[in-house]
């Protein structure tokens, strides 16, 4: 029974953790259900772990210490793509938590877990869940019972069966894996890292990264989606100056101005970036302005994904198929992950017009459409396209949502396989949605027989005018007693482009001070006009 590991037991761990995952190299790769964005999963989840074990076979003393920090530096410089990134950070967080440490107890390695979890998640600017991330959150909520076991032999097996579990849900929480009926490729190679954890522990101490048998991978089906932006860009800098937290906000910024999937964080004087764009060439330039190149990667992804897709490019037709009319970038990723196919601009003052929607119809590519206006002056719109449409052979429902909230809580409950069935099941969840928009009056008015002042606060929940105060807090509690918020379990906020920081804090302090028992969560919506958005559950 081992209860305590040293530098050079740790080392062993590690090491066997990377054959076990590069033996399943082409299994993690056939997962790959997006368009290639990143290369393939397991090949960079592979060079991650390969360049810590060289950096690990090049120390000459296994203290704890030297071994921790070669496991930290390895990844970072050997980190490829959206997951090896990622992991990369997973051991930083586990490194730097332990990097004191002299000898490792079941307890410590616990602590390691939440450390790594803690800087992945800060690493990631969106984190997605149904990703690699969730297999480390949800060994993190284990923390209480895991670090009750006696030995690591109990922990690794323990960790083992934890995170199969985590792996098995990642398509319940992100819809293109349940479409393509795979689990994630990042969340399944972490678990094949634990897997050769604990068959080092249980006595498989033998390692050979060279020449690995790598397991056939099953045929795997492929979920196609548009591309957005062309170009995978990863950069590591090495930095000229101290970067303080003005210059990461600064870096962070323009990334999300430019790409999406963006990871970024600085570790020690280096700079590490992944992100999508259609500028490779303007994210070196301004990163030059912090540091010196150190390594550049640049992947075409178009003809990656051409490459790859093959004969599936011809899209088969869909049975059901959903389009929604959003207000900000953060509002349509979120309805993305919940499964919606087509996403159109456009919300209050900027209403997309009839031919916006049909085109989001026809792109869908599917027998029968849902679509989702989100605002009352989209309706008819989309109304006129649904005839068009259905004299075209495509089946569309419109349903008459009248916020994005209404149409994010309806895909989330959502409930049967024939349309008839999921129209109702739509229906009956916008019914029971509690909508609440913040927003700030342009001008003086009279509005449902109130007088509104210039730059006061207006709550509304559904369409109904609660309060209008030039104090937040003050129409924040007027909304909260009207919808009984303390009988309440959740209350998710999806911020606004022009929400201030103080304005957040206010929300937030307000809100937990006020009802203490309600779990909050804050999203980026990015939607205009709008501070605030919020849903209740």
């Amino acid at each position: 029974m081992t209860t305590v590991i040293n530098g050079a037991e740790m080392k062993g761990i590690f090491m066997k953790g990377a054959e076990n995952l590069l033996s399943h190299r082409d299994e993690i790769n056939a997962l790959n259900v997006f368009p290639v964005p990143d290369g393939d999963t397991g090949s960079n989840m592979s060079s991650t772990m390969l360049e810590a074990c060289k950096y690990l076979e090049n120390i000459t003393d296994t203290k704890l210490k030297n071994v921790l920090d070669a496991i930290k530096k390895g990844t970072l410089m050997g980190a490829r793509g959206n997951s090896g990134v990622i992991l990369s950070q997973i051991f930083r967080g586990f490194c730097e938590t332990l990097d004191k440490k002299n000898k490792l107890t079941v307890s410590d390695f616990v602590k390691g877990i939440k450390g790594a979890k803690e800087i992945a998640y800060k690493a990631v600017l969106r984190p997605v869940e149904g990703t690699i991330l969730t297999v480390v959150r949800i060994l993190d909520e284990h923390s209480k019972e895991l670090s009750t076991l006696e030995s690591f032999e109990e922990l690794f097996e323990k960790m083992e069966e934890i995170s199969f579990d985590a792996v098995k849900k990642t398509p319940s929480l992100l819809p293109k894996l349940r479409e393509a009926n795979v689990v994630d490729a990042g969340a399944k190679g972490l678990y094949y890292i634990i897997q050769g954890f604990k068959m080092y522990i249980l006595g498989d101490k033998k390692i050979n990264l060279e020449g690995v048998e790598t397991r056939p991978a099953d045929e795997i089906s492929i979920a196609l989606e548009e591309l957005k932006f062309q170009y995978c860009t990863e950069l590591i800098l090495q930095s000229r100056k101290k970067i303080n937290e003005d210059d990461k906000q600064k870096m962070e910024s323009y990334l999300n101005e430019i790409g999406d999937s963006v990871v970024f964080f600085v570790q020690d004087d280096i700079i590490k970036l992944h992100v999508h764009t259609n500028n490779p060439g303007s994210v070196i330039e301004k990163f030059l302005e912090y540091g010196d190149l150190v390594k550049v990667k640049i992947d075409n992804m178009k003809m990656q994904h051409e490459h790859v897709v093959g004969e599936y490019t011809k899209k088969e037709r869909k049975k059901i198929g959903f389009v929604s009319v959003s207000p900000g970038n953060g509002l349509s990723k979120v309805l993305k992950d919940l499964g919606v196919d087509e996403i159109i601009s456009g919300g209050q003052s900027m209403n997309p017009s009839m031919a916006d929607i049909l085109n989001g119809i026809r792109r869908v590519n599917a027998e029968n459409v849902i679509v989702f206006p989100n605002n009352a002056n989209i309706i008819l719109a989309a109304e006129q396209a649904s005839k068009v449409a259905e004299s075209e052979g495509i089946k569309v429902y419109v349903i008459k949502s009248r916020n994005v909230q209404e149409n994010i809580m309806a895909m989330i409950y959502r409930t049967g396989e024939e349309i008839e069935d999921i129209v109702k099941s739509i229906s009956e969840s916008i019914a029971k949605t509690i909508a609440i928009s913040i927003t700030i009056a342009v001008r003086d008015s009279k509005y449902a027989g109130e007088k509104i002042k210039k730059n006061e606060y207006l709550g509304f929940i559904g369409k109904e005018l609660v309060a209008h105060h030039r104090n937040l807090a003050n129409v924040l509690d007027k909304i909260y007693q009207k919808c009984n918020l303390q009988e309440r379990e959740i209350l998710t906020v999806f911020i606004g482009s022009d929400a201030t920081p103080i304005e957040q804090s206010i929300v937030e302090k307000y809100t937990k001070k006020k009802y203490p028992n309600i779990q909050i969560e804050f999203l980026d919506g990015g939607q205009p006009h709008y501070p605030f958005l919020m849903m209740v559950e």
